[in-house]
């Protein structure tokens, strides 16, 4: 089946998005390593599940970076692989979609990907805000989460996953089975200079 793999990209200790505000354009790494969250996983991946404000800055970013000689090889290999890519966008306002290879999802999530797993080809990357995020795990279509967490507490902003309050929870626990609940297996982590941790999880069902 074709795994729809989930990319945070930033994550702060408190489970926030780190960047509340999404800047005006994505910015281009310095590092010349490959990215951990994507070079190994490219050319297994054929769809990009995006949000309505991702999908703005991806499509006014991304496309012309293959051709800038300075940029990084992770950075133009990206941006090839964005352009072949199939680009789902998830949104109820956007009226029109100019990316070559795009589309615009307006319906419920599960649907959509219901239909995109009937027909063949490789695994969904899940690449939009905590919204849409939210959103794929309330339907519980979340395969595999890749998560770069920073050693920060924030405070505020964004929260990558929803969270009900419940202070005053007899026993503190939620069952195996329970609505709202999901459990991952650990597959790999990953310590970096800079402080952020790699991890990698696998949806247990």
């Amino acid at each position: 089946m074709r795994k729809v793999i989930a990319f945070l990209s930033s994550m702060t200790l408190d489970g926030v998005a780190e960047n509340p505000e999404y800047p005006d354009e994505p910015a281009v790494p310095d590092d010349p390593r490959p990215n951990p969250l994507w070079s190994p996983r490219m050319s297994s991946i054929d769809t990009l599940l995006l949000g309505r404000i991702t999908y703005l800055k991806w499509a006014g970013f991304w496309p012309r970076q293959k051709n800038i000689p300075a940029n990084p090889r992770f950075v133009k290999e990206f941006s090839e692989f964005a352009d072949r890519a199939e680009k789902v966008v998830f949104s109820r306002s956007l009226p029109s979609v100019g990316w070559s290879n795009s589309r615009i999802a307006r319906g419920n999530p599960r649907e959509e990907i219901a239909q995109i797993r009937e027909r063949s080809g490789g695994d969904l990357a899940l690449a939009g805000g905590p919204r849409l995020i939210q959103s794929f795990l309330d339907e519980d279509l979340v395969d595999e989460l890749l998560i770069n967490l920073a050693p920060s507490l924030v405070g505020g902003g964004k929260p990558w996953f929803r969270v009900r309050p419940d202070p005053d929870h007899e026993s503190d626990v939620i069952p195996l089975g329970a609505v709202g609940r999901h459990d991952f297996r650990p597959v790999e982590a990953k310590v970096f200079e800079d402080g952020s941790v790699y991890l990698h999880y696998n949806r247990v069902r």
